[in-house]
């Protein structure tokens, strides 16, 4: 259920970033459109075939979806925050870096479920890329991708396989 909430959050997030919805400014119109577009899209995976059936079954990938689902929240909320301080409409001197470390904790908890969390990595890499650049460019979106594979393939073989190995 928390999977399903989650990804209706993010649902009307990145709604409200794709219209340029400003909070507290948004018409009736807007606000029905975006909380229809995040029930149906919520509903939609409810219902689909394979996450009904990870939710279901004991087995880890429900859990694994909810770790998924919590991540990508936090890191549009992160951005919104990032747009909000570059608006001007959080004061001087706060710092979103919560979600970021939030973040960085439910990745680690996501890994102790299933390594299918870590798959989050590159949709974490191109929000950020797309936060800081002004200009995307194909070249720009390539190299992140590179990146955020590279990030992964650190992740499983440097911290994961290499702490066992330390340890």
């Amino acid at each position: 259920g928390f999977t399903i909430l989650f990804l209706f959050w993010s649902i009307t997030l990145m709604g409200k970033r794709l219209f340029s919805v400003v909070e507290g400014e948004e018409t009736k119109a807007q606000t029905i459109a975006l909380m229809g577009a995040g029930m149906v899209g919520a509903l939609v995976y409810t219902f689909s075939d394979s996450f009904w059936f990870s939710a279901v079954e004991g087995e880890v990938y429900a859990m694994s979806s909810l770790f998924t689902a919590i991540i990508f929240w936090a890191i549009l909320k992160w951005d919104e925050e990032m747009a909000e301080i570059g608006n001007g409409l959080i004061p001087q001197g706060y710092s979103p870096d919560r979600w970021l470390l939030f973040i960085m904790f439910m990745l680690g908890l996501a890994i102790g479920v299933h390594l299918l969390g870590i798959l989050i990595v590159p949709a974490i890499a191109y929000i950020i890329y797309f936060r800081f650049k002004d200009k995307i460019t194909v070249k720009g979106f390539f190299l992140v991708g590179i990146l955020a594979i590279a990030v992964l393939g650190f992740i499983q073989v440097g911290v994961i396989q290499g702490s066992i190995a330390i340890a």
